[in-house]
């Protein structure tokens, strides 16, 4: 071959150009390797294992950062976030919620509150979700009971609150009657921290618990047998026990026991006379003072004294004064008569919608506790 070297170098055709570039190929390939190995021609082990700690505290710092989030988020979800969505109660296909049971608890709360009275939390949670499902269900069937609750009646019952009444021979101006009653029912909201509309949902129940009381006072008949009884009341939380007064009762004189011990209340007074009481009225009272022919029950003699009777948180003893009469009922017991009337259409109801699954309530010793601290928290402070 006359030009053997063109086999290492290239053909004739490549020429010097190609042979050049080349060369200048060969000697960078071995500057950039050169490169690579200058710029970490040695790996520190202890800087490889700190950076893989670091990684690894990380790590963990983000694994414990997520957990207490969570634990955070959960605890929010079921203190907070969950407990006013849980479900209270239900009539037919309107239902309750823990969130609405505070609610009307903090609107009955700032009426009692502005009035002078006083809120019972160790009661109240639980007869309020009583009280929110009575309501519901008078509303459902007011329609066929014939009661009819309208804005003008609300409207007139929030003037007759709130309108001062003016003294007689007195001359009035409808415009200043006008901005007094806005002043005292604005005022009245202000101080109880309640707004209109949920203050008129208060009264349009009042107005239909009333109606039912009209209507279910009806069936009462006066006059009716009474019986005449004085009675002495021992309050459950007393140091004094009932037992120890009845021994007492054996040889002292009725009257002076009730003058000192006796609790007064709206039926009877220190020395514990209540007068002629008809059955109904008081009903764990009516075995004692009628009692009960079909239970083989002989009622009291007058003069003679029961044994304690518990009743609402008190001890009663009862002492007949007088034996069974028809009467005419003073306003009193009509009224007594009434209440009970509607307390028991009450229970009734609950009982028919129990029965029949359109009545239901949930609650519970956990949901209680929630619901009184919520009612703490949120009792409007008023000054009367």
């Amino acid at each position: 071959m006359p030009f053997p070297w063109l086999r290492r170098s290239g053909s004739a055709e490549t020429g010097r150009g190609g042979r050049r570039r080349g060369a200048r190929a060969q000697r960078r390939g071995p500057q950039r390797r050169g490169d690579r190995n200058d710029a970490n021609p040695q790996v520190d082990p202890r800087a490889v294992a700190e950076r893989r700690h670091r990684r690894t505290g990380f790590g963990i710092g983000a694994a414990f950062l997520f957990v207490i989030v969570g634990v955070v988020a959960f605890g929010y979800y079921q203190e907070f976030y969950k407990p006013p969505r849980i479900w209270a109660g239900s009539v037919n296909n309107v239902e309750f919620k823990m969130g609405d049971l505070v609610q009307r608890i903090r609107v009955l709360q700032g009426v009692n509150r502005y009035q002078g009275g006083q809120v019972n939390l160790s009661t109240v949670p639980f007869e309020y979700l009583q009280n929110l499902i009575n309501a519901e269900v008078l509303r459902q069937k007011s329609q066929s009971l014939g009661i009819n609750v309208t804005d003008e009646a609300i409207e007139r019952e929030l003037r007759r609150q709130f309108v001062p009444t003016a003294d007689p021979g007195q001359e009035t101006d409808p415009g200043q009657l006008e901005r007094e009653f806005k002043d005292n029912y604005g005022s009245f909201l202000t101080a109880t921290r309640l707004s209109d509309s949920e203050f008129r949902v208060i009264v349009e129940e009042q107005i239909a618990i009333t109606s039912l009381a009209v209507l279910l006072a009806q069936d009462i008949e006066d006059p009716q047998q009474q019986v005449e009884i004085q009675w002495i009341q021992i309050p459950l939380e007393s140091d004094i026990l009932a037992n120890d007064v009845a021994k007492r009762l054996e040889n002292e004189d009725f009257t002076r026991v009730a003058q000192e011990l006796n609790t007064p209340g709206q039926f009877a007074g220190t020395d514990g006379y209540v007068g002629w009481v008809p059955k109904g009225a008081f009903p764990n009272f009516d075995d004692a003072i009628f009692g009960d022919a079909e239970e083989g029950i002989q009622p009291l003699e007058p003069g003679t004294i029961s044994e304690p009777i518990f009743d609402n948180d008190v001890f009663v003893l009862l002492k007949v004064l007088s034996g069974a009469e028809e009467r005419e009922l003073d306003d009193r017991m009509s009224l007594k008569l009434t209440v009970e009337l509607v307390e028991m259409w009450q229970r009734d109801a609950l009982a028919a919608g129990s029965e029949a699954k359109t009545v239901r309530m949930n609650f519970n010793s956990r949901l209680y506790e929630w619901v009184t601290d919520q009612v703490f928290i949120t009792a409007p402070r008023v000054d009367r």
